[in-house]
């Protein structure tokens, strides 16, 4: 055991703030539906469709993956998803890396928090809540930000437009069948470089 006069000098380094987290939705924000959509990966990861490679090449619009990949490469890297989306009810977690790994962005999979998604309620809910509930269970204080589309993300729109809102600065709604844009990466890296200043980025 170390003396007492040396224990006096022991310097105790405070616990490092985990990476960031981004909030992702998947319809819409990667996977516009103009080709194929979760029903066809499902069928391809089960090995029933007739095109399963086909579907993993265009499931997802290939400039909201590039987008996707700069923000998470202006991160270094250092950056945690929690998967929004309804994708969440029809894949487990292992799915769901298989699916990012297969449609080319396999850094979202090897990179899912470890409550990898937001709950999962009897009935659907609105995604804020979906999201708030989250965060009131397993923030530990990292930045986050929360990227959706305006559909199924209706709910987060007051945080764009209303300074007080809890996840103001914090979210950006892709337009439907658009998807996301390099435009929006500046929104996304700021508010993954901000701190919360409280539970929800609210002032405690």
């Amino acid at each position: 055991m170390m003396p007492p006069h040396q224990r006096r000098h022991e310097i105790t380094m405070p616990e490092a703030t985990p990476d960031p987290v981004l909030f992702l939705d998947i319809d819409d924000v990667l996977c516009l539906n103009t080709i194929y959509g979760s029903y066809d990966v499902v069928s391809a990861l089960q090995g029933v469709h007739p095109f399963p490679d086909d579907v993993f090449e265009k499931a997802f619009d290939s400039r909201a993956c590039e987008v996707l990949a700069g923000v998470h490469s202006a991160m270094g890297g250092q950056l945690q998803y929690v998967i929004s989306s309804t994708w969440r009810e029809s894949f487990d977690e292992e799915q769901m890396r298989e699916v990012f790994r297969r449609t080319g962005i396999g850094f979202v999979g090897r990179a899912l928090h470890a409550r990898w998604c937001t709950p999962i309620r009897p009935e659907s809910g609105r995604r804020v809540d979906d999201i708030a509930a989250w965060l009131d269970r397993w923030h530990a204080g990292e930045s986050f930000a929360i990227l959706d589309d305006d559909y199924s993300g209706y709910s987060l729109a007051p945080a764009i437009t209303v300074g007080g809102h809890p996840f103001h600065g914090r979210v950006v709604l892709c337009q439907e069948k658009v998807g996301l844009l390099t435009e929006h990466s500046a929104t996304l890296i700021e508010a993954l470089r901000s701190p919360v200043i409280g539970p929800r980025g609210s002032q405690e």
